[in-house]
């Protein structure tokens, strides 16, 4: 019997008949050996090397039996792997915009809407370069804009563009690569911005944004950081335009654009702006602070804040840009801008760094 035992102690956990073996096998088999020790004894009494023969048998189809169990594992991680594969985000079904709210429409709405009566009929011309020469200014563009003379706009005196890429979770601006390899052409500083919608959840439009970032290159050293527009997203209720953040709440709207702006500066580096308007934000957000750390870019067209040169601010916010009309012109085009005025005297300040 002590023979036998120390035969099986001997055996080589790596190699049984060139058959790799785990030492779990080996501990199992020796349990199965105790607890059927004397009737095997019994049995296999015609010597040591018989005994051995038997012992490396029954324990080779202990070890068959395990490949068995790991190749039936190998097939169900194979199985796993291939659900994963297939519940993966699927490539974007891009769709071009077309009907989406121009910023002009969405600012002239906040003025009509919120502005006291003597400030609804504000007509702020602005002409590049006779009165771009107390700041730095810029404009922002959107496929809305149509086809944009670039040359035109450097030589106007404008520093920096903003370039609408994206919207919601799918829907792309067609004029971007565009006017993105446009603007670079003549060292025109360029970033990109993204409306935010409230049907479509923050990470899966920070892919969209990306996305079409990457579809140019992505950020280039000196382009600017990204902005997020987070306003007015209306539909039409029964003939009527309705907001669709109006059904969420301030924490509900702070997790969306926290989702977002947390997927956009992990992949870019950069902390993104927010682009809104201070009447929108005070009914939508009220005192909520979570976006506190983020800078604001603000629409305001009132006759009142253009007089004072600054802003209506949202409080306990701070700001790096100005956007305070939609008619902004350059000698020789056709085309109306919305004209932007940087809170600073470096476009540093638009880095996000």
């Amino acid at each position: 019997m002590m023979l036998r035992y120390n035969i099986i102690k001997s055996i080589d956990a790596t190699d049984i008949e060139g058959t790799p073996v785990c030492k779990s096998f080996l501990f199992m088999y020796s349990a199965f050996r105790r607890a059927q020790l004397s009737s095997f004894h019994r049995k296999w009494s015609s010597g040591a090397v018989v005994q051995n023969h038997c012992l490396r048998s029954l324990l080779l189809l202990l070890c068959l039996e395990a490949g068995a169990v790991q190749a039936q594992n190998a097939q169900n991680d194979q199985n796993t792997q291939n659900t994963q594969n297939t519940s993966a985000p699927q490539a974007i079904q891009w769709e071009d915009l077309t009907d989406d709210d121009s910023r002009a429409s969405l600012a002239s709405y906040e003025v009509l809407r919120y502005a006291r009566p003597g400030e609804k009929n504000v007509l702020a011309r602005f002409k590049f370069p006779a009165d771009a020469n107390d700041g730095i200014y810029g404009i922002d563009v959107s496929h809305h804009n149509g086809q944009v003379d670039w040359k035109t706009v450097a030589k106007g005196g404008a520093k920096f563009v903003y370039i609408k890429a994206s919207q919601g979770g799918q829907y792309r601006d067609k004029m971007f690569g565009q006017n993105w390899d446009g603007a670079a052409k003549q060292n025109i500083r360029r970033g990109a911005y993204h409306f935010l919608t409230a049907n479509v959840g923050g990470r899966e439009q920070a892919n969209a944004y990306l996305a079409m970032l990457e579809s140019v290159g992505g950020l280039g050293e000196d382009d600017l950081t990204p902005v997020l527009d987070l306003e007015w997203d209306f539909e039409t209720k029964n003939g009527n335009k309705v907001d669709r953040w109006a059904a969420l709440t301030p924490q509900q709207i702070s997790k969306i654009v926290l989702d977002w702006a947390s997927a956009v500066e992990a992949s870019t580096g950069r902390k993104p702006m927010i682009y809104t308007a201070a009447s929108w934000w005070n009914e939508r957000m009220g005192g909520n602070t979570d976006l506190q750390k983020y800078y604001q870019w603000l629409a305001d067209y009132r006759e009142s804040s253009i007089t004072n040169k600054a802003p209506l601010p949202v409080k306990k916010h701070a700001h790096r840009a100005w956007q305070f009309t939609d008619r902004g012109r350059f000698d020789g085009m056709v085309n109306k801008f919305d004209v932007n005025k940087l809170d600073g005297s470096d476009l540093k300040e638009l880095m996000g760094k």
